[in-house]
């Protein structure tokens, strides 16, 4: 079992903590916001920081317009000369792009990944689904989007080896099925996206006015929303809403049989896994689950 720390293109020290600690490997960028891709210069220092650390690199990039493709085929020309890397992509523009690009390893977003599948190809549709039994339900909303071959195949003669999966345990006896069709599996601790924008709500609620000259508050800000009704607690951070689950034990030691290779660890106001300290313990604790 591997183990991931995802950091932000806006703290270089966090970054410097996440190199520093028991991981294997780094992830830099980011995965929702286009107004936090890094410049190519930041780039270039966060990639030399992970190199001489020691540990392996691995970009990360969001869904974005024409002008942030622009300026992520710079940044692609530049890691494409580092050798093998991989990039996590949320966009098929990217996708498509990454085609040009020998060196670099497509690895599939959570972006672009969906549950429930949603998917007229299921084995049996829902309504005889219903008209069954109760329980036949969950087989339908537990599945992902690739839990259908030919989309798996489609992926993969694009180059792709690896995806990304949130943490959502009813949906992990589905995950095997991708782990026997070749593809490494990620599966991201703690943070599940709920909702998302291309405006910034943070931004939004903070009163900045234009993205491209953004403050970026969401460095080390979260904000908890309640719902006093549903009883239910969600976390806006940067561009997204996202839930906060803590992994049971039980789970914990289970994910292994079905072929998951790697958890992702985000640092994050909202995990608040912000030093070299807290991922060296939380790293310990699920190395020991996981074995």
């Amino acid at each position: 079992m591997r183990f991931s720390v995802q950091t932000t293109s806006s703290d270089l020290e966090m970054l410097r903590e996440a190199v520093s600690s028991n991981c294997d490997k780094v992830r830099f960028g980011s995965e929702f916001c286009e107004w936090k891709i890094p410049s190519l210069a930041e780039l270039e220092k966060a990639f030399m920081l992970v190199k001489d650390g020691g540990k392996d690199f691995t970009y990360v990039t969001p869904r974005v317009s024409d002008s942030g493709i622009g300026k992520l085929v710079r940044q692609l020309d530049f890691l494409n000369g580092k050798g093998e890397i991989g990039v996590v992509m949320n966009d098929l523009g990217v996708l498509n792009i990454l085609g040009r690009y020998p060196n670099l390893i497509p690895h599939l977003g959570r972006q672009l990944v969906h549950v429930p599948a949603r998917c007229p190809w299921l084995k049996r549709s829902i309504r005889d689904t219903l008209l069954e039994k109760v329980g036949g339900i969950d087989e339908i909303y537990s599945q992902t989007s690739l839990n259908y071959p030919p989309t798996i195949k489609f992926f993969q003669d694009q180059g792709v080896r690896g995806v990304d999966l949130d943490w959502i345990p009813r949906c992990f006896p589905y995950y095997d099925l991708l782990a026997k069709a070749g593809i490494d599996l990620s599966v991201h601790l703690h943070l599940v996206p709920v909702t998302l924008t291309r405006k910034c709500h943070t931004a939004r609620l903070l009163g900045e006015d234009a993205p491209d000259t953004c403050s970026r508050p969401c460095t080390d800000r979260a904000f908890l929303l309640k719902n006093p009704r549903l009883g239910l607690g969600f976390f806006l951070h940067e561009n997204a809403v996202f839930r906060l689950i803590e992994p049971s034990k039980r789970d914990v030691a289970k994910l292994p049989r079905n072929g998951i290779s790697e958890f992702v660890i985000t640092m994050s106001p909202i995990t608040r896994i912000l030093n070299r300290e807290r991922i060296e313990e939380l790293v310990l604790q699920l190395r020991q689950l996981a074995s």
